[in-house]
């Protein structure tokens, strides 16, 4: 009778072929101890050192199939979600279908998302959102994006009691202002004056997010459940 290897530890990291999840996953692929197993929407990365999934987040069928996918060879232990959609415009200039893609991507698929890590994940797995500093404020053209951001720090909240139960653990991550993705889809003008208004007159860099996962990652889940962590 053979002997049967345990399944290697994995992270898996949706979002990561451009934004903040690209460079985050440049950040944190050296810096743990868990296999990186990276997601993309549209077109697969060259980058051959990881395994890429593609995972459309819209259809939600997709999110099982890429739980099932990952699992086959690796036990997920934790799952950063770092996909968003953004888009700058009054809400009489939008159109439907762009505000019910917003609330879409940045909270049902969130919300499903949980579901499967939940049932795929072992005792002891971590999921992290990624919310936003724009959920606290009353920034013009950004209606539908702060809604779907304070819908998930909410769902957030209920959900960890579920996680609780199962001895896993759910967390967010309130963002402000980062050198990357929806932060230069602002008006320049805009962006500029925010700038402004920041320490040291800079964006957020990647590190201060890798090494805030890195803790969460070693933290125990009664620590890090139902937490909305801030780096602003």
């Amino acid at each position: 009778m053979g002997v049967v290897r345990a399944k290697q530890k994995a992270l898996l990291l949706i979002g990561a072929s451009g934004g903040v999840g690209e460079a985050l996953l440049d950040y944190i692929s050296s810096r743990t101890s868990l296999v990186c197993i990276p997601t993309y929407y549209k077109n697969e990365p060259s980058e051959s050192r990881f395994s890429w999934i593609r995972y459309n987040s819209s259809d939600h069928a997709s999110t099982r199939t890429m739980f099932e996918e990952a699992s086959k060879q690796y036990d997920i232990s934790l799952v950063i979600d770092a996909s968003g959609k953004f888009f700058a415009s009054k809400v009489q200039k939008t159109t439907p279908q762009d505000i019910s893609d917003v609330i879409s991507t940045n909270l049902v698929a969130p919300l499903i998302l949980a579901k499967y890590a939940q049932e795929f994940m072992p005792t002891g797995g971590k999921v992290v959102f990624m919310s936003s500093i724009v959920s606290t404020m009353q920034l013009v053209g950004s209606s539908a994006y702060a809604a779907s951001k304070a819908g998930l720090e909410r769902g957030i909240l209920s959900l960890s009691s579920e996680f609780n139960q199962t001895g896993q653990g759910i967390c967010g991550i309130r963002l402000g202002y980062m050198d990357y993705g929806m932060t230069y889809k602002i008006n320049e003008k805009v962006r500029n004056a925010i700038l402004e208004n920041l320490p040291d007159e800079k964006f957020i860099d990647i590190g201060l997010l890798g090494k805030m996962i890195l803790e969460i990652e070693k933290a125990e889940t009664t620590e890090m459940n139902g937490k909305l962590y801030e780096i602003l």
